[in-house]
């Protein structure tokens, strides 16, 4: 590797040096936080599985992924927000089964369920990564505008 293909490589994944990759980190482990205590307490509560609200958690984090990437962080800082509200709840579900009853399969967008961490995989992998995209193209063209 060049050294400006390494430099490319590492603003891709890091973001510009400037970025705040630091709160773009705590944000992504603060909505992991959140949404497993969220999953926690309704489930202890109510004993439900307040999928609608956890999507606009997960909504809420490929929205500051946009932004962040909007800002010049990273990939992996947008990877992060997007990760941690999809993983908060799927770790607690996951642990959850594990030291309970039989649960059932899975559906498309569930966050309970035998198999949920390998659907949530790959669309948290897509939003993170077009969330990315979204935000560095329109840092990229309203940038070009004003230049």
């Amino acid at each position: 590797m060049t050294r400006d293909t390494k430099e490319t490589a590492r603003r891709l994944l890091l973001g510009s040096p400037s970025a705040p990759r630091r709160s773009g980190a705590a944000a992504g482990a603060g909505l992991f936080a959140a949404t497993g205590l969220f999953a926690f307490v309704s489930h202890a509560a109510f004993d439900a599985i307040p999928e609608a609200v956890l999507w606009l958690f997960v909504l809420l984090g490929a929205l500051l992924a946009t932004g962040a990437a909007y800002g010049g962080s990273g990939l992996l800082v947008s990877a992060g927000l997007v990760f941690g509200p999809v993983y908060g709840p799927v770790t607690f579900y996951t642990w959850l089964i594990a030291t309970g009853d039989a649960a059932p399969v899975a559906f498309v967008l569930s966050f309970y369920g035998h198999g949920a961490p390998a659907l949530w995989g790959p669309i948290a992998v897509a939003l993170a990564g077009g969330s990315h995209a979204l935000g560095a193209l329109c840092r990229r063209a309203l940038n070009g505008r004003k230049g």
